[in-house]
Protein backbone atom coordinates (compact mmCIF):
# COMPACT_ATOMS: atom_id res chain seq x y z
CA UNK A 1 0.00 0.00 0.00
CA UNK A 2 1.23 3.12 -1.20
CA UNK A 3 2.52 5.48 2.62
CA UNK A 4 3.97 8.67 2.99
CA UNK A 5 6.68 9.79 5.50
CA UNK A 6 6.81 11.83 7.52
CA UNK A 7 3.27 11.35 8.33
CA UNK A 8 1.33 14.33 7.31
CA UNK A 9 -1.06 15.86 9.99
CA UNK A 10 -4.87 17.31 8.64
CA UNK A 11 -7.38 19.04 10.23
CA UNK A 12 -11.12 19.41 10.23
CA UNK A 13 -12.59 21.70 7.84
CA UNK A 14 -15.70 23.58 8.59
CA UNK A 15 -18.37 24.32 5.45
CA UNK A 16 -19.30 28.21 6.72
CA UNK A 17 -22.54 28.05 4.41
CA UNK A 18 -23.75 25.24 5.82
CA UNK A 19 -22.89 25.64 9.19
CA UNK A 20 -24.36 29.24 9.32
CA UNK A 21 -27.69 28.02 7.85
CA UNK A 22 -27.63 25.03 10.33
CA UNK A 23 -27.21 27.41 13.18
CA UNK A 24 -30.08 29.60 11.79
CA UNK A 25 -32.71 26.26 11.79
CA UNK A 26 -31.57 25.61 14.91
CA UNK A 27 -31.94 29.04 16.40
CA UNK A 28 -35.42 29.04 14.48
CA UNK A 29 -36.92 25.68 15.93
CA UNK A 30 -35.72 26.81 19.33
CA UNK A 31 -37.91 30.05 19.32
CA UNK A 32 -40.69 28.31 17.86
CA UNK A 33 -40.45 25.56 20.49
CA UNK A 34 -40.29 28.46 23.67
CA UNK A 35 -43.40 29.97 21.43
CA UNK A 36 -45.00 26.73 21.59
CA UNK A 37 -44.44 24.35 24.47
CA UNK A 38 -43.41 27.53 27.07
CA UNK A 39 -45.07 31.07 26.35
CA UNK A 40 -47.56 29.68 24.61
CA UNK A 41 -49.39 28.39 27.48
CA UNK A 42 -48.99 31.20 29.97
CA UNK A 43 -50.21 33.25 26.95
CA UNK A 44 -53.27 30.93 27.39
CA UNK A 45 -53.84 31.34 31.01
CA UNK A 46 -53.38 35.11 30.47
CA UNK A 47 -56.53 35.29 28.05
CA UNK A 48 -58.73 32.14 29.27
CA UNK A 49 -57.95 31.85 33.04
CA UNK A 50 -55.89 29.59 34.96
CA UNK A 51 -58.97 27.20 35.23
CA UNK A 52 -58.96 26.41 31.72
CA UNK A 53 -55.42 25.91 31.17
CA UNK A 54 -54.05 24.36 34.08
CA UNK A 55 -53.99 20.91 32.24
CA UNK A 56 -52.86 21.90 28.93
CA UNK A 57 -49.72 23.91 30.75
CA UNK A 58 -48.70 21.43 32.50
CA UNK A 59 -48.63 19.06 30.16
CA UNK A 60 -47.26 21.79 27.91
CA UNK A 61 -44.69 22.59 29.81
CA UNK A 62 -43.95 18.84 31.28
CA UNK A 63 -42.87 18.13 27.95
CA UNK A 64 -40.22 21.27 27.59
CA UNK A 65 -38.66 19.83 30.46
CA UNK A 66 -38.20 17.01 28.85
CA UNK A 67 -36.36 18.06 26.23
CA UNK A 68 -34.70 20.82 28.21
CA UNK A 69 -33.26 18.67 30.98
CA UNK A 70 -31.43 16.61 29.03
CA UNK A 71 -29.83 19.29 26.55
CA UNK A 72 -29.15 21.49 29.69
CA UNK A 73 -27.24 18.96 31.19
CA UNK A 74 -25.63 18.08 28.17
CA UNK A 75 -24.10 21.49 27.74
CA UNK A 76 -23.05 21.42 30.93
CA UNK A 77 -21.32 17.68 30.91
CA UNK A 78 -19.34 19.45 27.53
CA UNK A 79 -17.85 23.01 29.09
CA UNK A 80 -14.99 22.62 26.62
CA UNK A 81 -16.46 20.78 23.48
CA UNK A 82 -14.32 19.80 20.50
CA UNK A 83 -13.85 22.77 18.53
CA UNK A 84 -11.19 21.31 16.28
CA UNK A 85 -10.06 18.00 14.94
CA UNK A 86 -6.79 16.05 14.19
CA UNK A 87 -5.17 13.66 12.51
CA UNK A 88 -1.39 13.16 13.19
CA UNK A 89 1.16 10.47 14.11
CA UNK A 90 -0.17 9.91 17.07
CA UNK A 91 -3.57 9.58 16.44
CA UNK A 92 -6.74 11.42 16.66
CA UNK A 93 -7.26 14.51 18.55
CA UNK A 94 -9.83 16.60 19.88
CA UNK A 95 -9.20 20.45 20.18
CA UNK A 96 -11.40 22.67 22.38
CA UNK A 97 -11.44 26.45 21.29
CA UNK A 98 -8.69 27.22 23.96
CA UNK A 99 -6.36 24.53 21.97
CA UNK A 100 -6.19 22.41 24.80
CA UNK A 101 -7.01 18.71 23.98
CA UNK A 102 -10.48 17.39 24.85
CA UNK A 103 -10.76 14.15 23.89
CA UNK A 104 -7.88 12.23 21.96
CA UNK A 105 -7.47 8.31 20.71
CA UNK A 106 -3.70 7.45 20.13
CA UNK A 107 -2.78 4.32 18.23
CA UNK A 108 -0.93 2.86 21.18
CA UNK A 109 -4.06 2.86 22.96
CA UNK A 110 -5.62 0.59 20.05
CA UNK A 111 -5.94 -2.99 21.49
CA UNK A 112 -7.80 -5.74 19.57
CA UNK A 113 -11.56 -6.39 19.84
CA UNK A 114 -13.73 -9.36 20.04
CA UNK A 115 -15.12 -9.31 16.86
CA UNK A 116 -14.41 -10.57 13.78
CA UNK A 117 -12.16 -7.30 12.94
CA UNK A 118 -10.37 -4.96 15.15
CA UNK A 119 -11.68 -1.87 13.49
CA UNK A 120 -15.33 -2.32 12.16
CA UNK A 121 -18.04 0.72 11.69
CA UNK A 122 -21.26 0.42 13.19
CA UNK A 123 -24.50 2.64 12.38
CA UNK A 124 -26.16 3.65 16.16
CA UNK A 125 -29.61 5.13 16.06
CA UNK A 126 -29.68 8.88 16.50
CA UNK A 127 -25.52 8.86 14.65
CA UNK A 128 -26.86 10.23 12.03
CA UNK A 129 -25.97 8.81 8.13
CA UNK A 130 -23.05 8.74 8.45
CA UNK A 131 -21.33 5.36 9.82
CA UNK A 132 -18.92 5.29 12.88
CA UNK A 133 -15.58 3.78 13.04
CA UNK A 134 -15.42 1.34 16.57
CA UNK A 135 -12.40 0.55 17.84
CA UNK A 136 -11.12 -0.88 21.44
CA UNK A 137 -8.59 0.78 23.61
CA UNK A 138 -6.94 0.90 26.91
CA UNK A 139 -8.27 3.51 29.21
CA UNK A 140 -6.91 5.94 31.49
CA UNK A 141 -7.87 2.90 34.06
CA UNK A 142 -6.06 0.17 32.42
CA UNK A 143 -9.20 -1.24 31.40
CA UNK A 144 -9.96 -2.57 27.55
CA UNK A 145 -13.12 -0.56 26.19
CA UNK A 146 -15.02 0.07 22.93
CA UNK A 147 -14.97 3.66 21.61
CA UNK A 148 -17.22 4.78 18.59
CA UNK A 149 -15.51 7.63 16.78
CA UNK A 150 -17.35 10.58 15.25
CA UNK A 151 -15.64 12.83 13.20
CA UNK A 152 -18.84 16.00 13.65
CA UNK A 153 -18.33 18.70 15.89
CA UNK A 154 -21.13 20.54 18.02
CA UNK A 155 -22.87 23.15 15.81
CA UNK A 156 -20.70 22.81 12.79
CA UNK A 157 -20.92 21.33 9.69
CA UNK A 158 -17.31 19.18 8.79
CA UNK A 159 -17.16 18.66 4.99
CA UNK A 160 -14.17 16.80 5.27
CA UNK A 161 -15.43 14.13 7.71
CA UNK A 162 -14.25 10.91 5.16
CA UNK A 163 -10.98 12.12 5.06
CA UNK A 164 -10.14 12.42 8.58
CA UNK A 165 -11.43 8.99 8.72
CA UNK A 166 -9.43 7.64 5.62
CA UNK A 167 -6.42 9.51 7.23
CA UNK A 168 -6.75 7.82 10.90
CA UNK A 169 -7.51 4.43 9.18
CA UNK A 170 -4.29 5.18 7.09
CA UNK A 171 -2.24 5.90 10.43
CA UNK A 172 -4.04 2.29 11.32
CA UNK A 173 -1.81 0.61 8.87
CA UNK A 174 1.22 1.69 9.37
CA UNK A 175 1.44 2.68 13.05
CA UNK A 176 -0.98 -0.35 13.98
CA UNK A 177 -0.01 -3.17 11.30
CA UNK A 178 -1.09 -5.53 13.81
CA UNK A 179 -4.70 -5.03 13.85
CA UNK A 180 -7.05 -6.16 11.00
CA UNK A 181 -9.71 -3.37 9.24
CA UNK A 182 -13.38 -4.37 8.60
CA UNK A 183 -13.09 -3.87 4.42
CA UNK A 184 -16.33 -2.63 4.40
CA UNK A 185 -15.22 0.48 6.29
CA UNK A 186 -13.10 1.55 3.51
CA UNK A 187 -16.37 1.39 1.15
CA UNK A 188 -18.69 3.42 4.08
CA UNK A 189 -15.80 5.90 3.82
CA UNK A 190 -15.15 6.07 -0.07
CA UNK A 191 -11.45 5.28 0.34
CA UNK A 192 -8.75 4.32 -2.18
CA UNK A 193 -6.02 2.05 -0.31
CA UNK A 194 -3.79 2.76 -2.59
CA UNK A 195 -3.58 6.56 -2.32
CA UNK A 196 -5.57 6.92 1.07
CA UNK A 197 -7.58 9.62 -0.90
CA UNK A 198 -11.35 9.98 -0.50
CA UNK A 199 -13.19 9.96 -4.04
CA UNK A 200 -16.87 11.24 -3.54
CA UNK A 201 -16.33 15.07 -3.08
CA UNK A 202 -18.64 17.81 -1.49
CA UNK A 203 -21.53 17.39 0.54
CA UNK A 204 -22.83 13.66 0.36
CA UNK A 205 -26.18 12.90 -0.69
CA UNK A 206 -26.80 12.07 3.12
CA UNK A 207 -25.67 15.49 4.11
CA UNK A 208 -28.15 16.66 1.91
CA UNK A 209 -31.19 14.65 2.93
CA UNK A 210 -30.39 15.52 6.46
CA UNK A 211 -30.51 19.50 5.22
CA UNK A 212 -33.74 18.86 3.87
CA UNK A 213 -35.28 17.00 6.73
CA UNK A 214 -34.11 20.10 8.95
CA UNK A 215 -35.52 22.35 6.71
CA UNK A 216 -39.09 20.40 6.66
CA UNK A 217 -39.00 20.17 10.69
CA UNK A 218 -38.26 24.29 10.57
CA UNK A 219 -41.19 24.86 8.10
CA UNK A 220 -43.62 22.43 9.93
CA UNK A 221 -43.15 23.90 13.30
CA UNK A 222 -43.08 27.80 11.66
CA UNK A 223 -46.36 26.62 10.36
CA UNK A 224 -47.79 25.25 13.52
CA UNK A 225 -47.51 28.64 15.15
CA UNK A 226 -48.90 30.58 12.57
CA UNK A 227 -51.74 28.24 12.88
CA UNK A 228 -52.03 28.39 16.58
CA UNK A 229 -51.92 32.26 16.17
CA UNK A 230 -54.87 32.53 13.57
CA UNK A 231 -56.55 30.50 16.02
CA UNK A 232 -56.27 32.22 19.21
CA UNK A 233 -57.15 35.41 16.89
Amino acid sequence: MHTEFPFQKIESTTNRWMTIVLNALFFVIFISFALIFVLGPAYGIYKRGFEAMLYPALISWGLSLLILIPAIRYIIKRKKPAHTIVVDETGLLFYNSRNEIADQILYTDLRPSKQNFDIYTVNPVGSGITPLLEVTVLSDKKEETTRRIDMNLPFKVVKNKSALYAHFLHGIVIFRPDLTIDPFAFRNYSIDTETWKVNSNGISLGGWLLFLAALIITALICGLVFLLTEIKN
